[in-house]
């Protein structure tokens, strides 16, 4: 495992680097928007692009790296996200910045998808889960030094921008300059299939929709959340970043947990409490700084790891010839689900306040844990030593555990 790592050692870094520059870009675009004067709608819509274009890009891409490789694929789609990155201050426009953000997510589906298939590839089965692990956490520790970067400059300048643009053209240099060969596959990949994954697991397919609307509406969202309540950039920063560490934390032991019980029980536990949590904080005052701090850092814990529980659960009634088909289905639904939750939060912000949101969150969370609980009345869960293994995924609205043939 220590030699994959560090002969996969450029691919991780060049990950870093994109999430890196993609965590920053979504606060501070959010933010942007926000000083620009967009409304809570138009910039719902501005962040809903973004996943829009990825699940546009997860249905495509794969196409574009069989036609010309992972390499070129990879260069190709960063030289293109890091430019629109820069268009964002040349037309600075809500209907512009949603075509632009779509651009950008296309971009980092294919992206990611090349990543990941890559790495996929490049293991052996008994090293995958150790290395996407390793992946996730590589992921989650780029979010957070994004969020941290918001702090470096004011949102209303055009460096941060700079910095993005930096940073995806950077996000090239160690994938190019890598030893590590691309896969090559003489397989044809089967066509996502939103209907499979419906098949295989109907709270599967819900769930994924509800826990991606729960991240685009938060990721999305909370900046402009927290500067509409008085928070400053650089506090905000702060909190974005305790929301990753907060997922980050709790990611492992949700995980583990899910392993010993119905996972469905879990998401039930974790998503009722983010939804009681979320509904209690959308009728108090704002808090000071330290306090809010940590319940960031709940609400990050509670919200985001749900996510590798719900693919876990999936994978374990999935059959083997159908893992592709249903890790389609799952970047599909989590892209829907993505792409309506900014939009919606964003509305609800515009005619209830900042609140909205934490409305629009409890919502989605409590919708995960009534249509739990009905399919628990219905259908009985697995035994544990029936369960796939548990790993955790990036958060992104692309992810799934993309199972490609091994290579030699």
């Amino acid at each position: 495992m220590k030699h994959t790592l560090v002969t996969l050692s450029a691919l991780l870094l060049g990950f870093f680097m994109l999430q890196m520059s993609n965590g920053l870009q979504g606060s501070l675009l959010a933010l942007r928007a926000d000083i620009e004067g967009f409304g809570a709608t138009a910039i719902g819509l501005v962040m809903s692009g973004f996943y829009f274009g990825m699940g546009l890009g997860s249905l495509l891409a794969g196409r574009l790296i069989e036609r010309v490789g992972h390499i070129r694929t990879f260069a190709a789609l960063a030289s293109v996200a890091s430019a629109m990155a820069l268009v964002h201050l040349i037309l600075i426009d809500p209907v512009t910045w949603v075509l632009i953000r779509a651009i950008t997510g296309f971009c980092f589906a294919g992206l990611l998808i090349a990543v990941e298939s890559w790495l996929n590839a490049s293991v052996a089965s008994h090293e995958r889960g150790r290395l996407l692990s390793v992946y996730a956490m590589v992921g989650m520790a780029a979010g957070v030094c994004g969020q941290l970067l918001l702090d470096t400059a004011p949102p209303e300048s055009f460096l941060l921008f700079l910095v993005v643009s930096v940073g995806l053209s950077l996000a090239l240099v160690p994938t190019a300059l890598s030893q590590a060969s691309a896969p090559v596959s003489d397989v044809t990949q089967q066509r996502p299939s939103i209907r499979l994954l419906w098949q295989i697991s109907p709270f599967g397919a819900v769930a994924m929709a509800m826990a991606g609307a729960s991240l685009g509406t938060f990721l999305g969202l909370a900046p402009v959340f927290a500067q509409r309540i008085g928070f400053s950039p650089s506090e905000i920063a702060y909190l974005m970043a305790a929301a990753t560490l907060g997922a980050l934390a709790l990611q492992f032991p949700i995980g583990a947990l899910s392993d010993r019980i119905d996972r469905r029980w879990v998401c039930i536990s974790v998503a009722l409490t983010a939804t009681l949590t979320l509904a209690y904080l959308s009728r108090v005052e704002a808090q000071g700084f330290a306090v809010s701090l940590a319940i960031s850092a709940l609400i990050g814990g509670l919200l985001l790891p749900t996510i590798s529980v719900v693919v876990a659960h999936i994978n374990d009634r999935a059959p083997a010839d159908s893992l592709l088909a249903a890790s389609g289905g799952i970047v599909l639904m989590q892209g829907i689900g993505a792409a309506a939750g900014p939009f919606i939060g964003g509305a609800a912000m515009d005619a209830f306040g900042p609140t909205g949101l934490l409305m629009t969150l409890s919502a989605a969370q409590a919708v995960m844990v009534l249509f739990a609980v009905f399919r628990l009345m219905v259908n009985k869960g697995i035994e544990p030593e029936q369960k796939t293994p548990y790993a955790p995924v990036p958060m992104s609205a692309v992810e799934g555990d993309l199972q490609l043939p091994e290579t030699s």
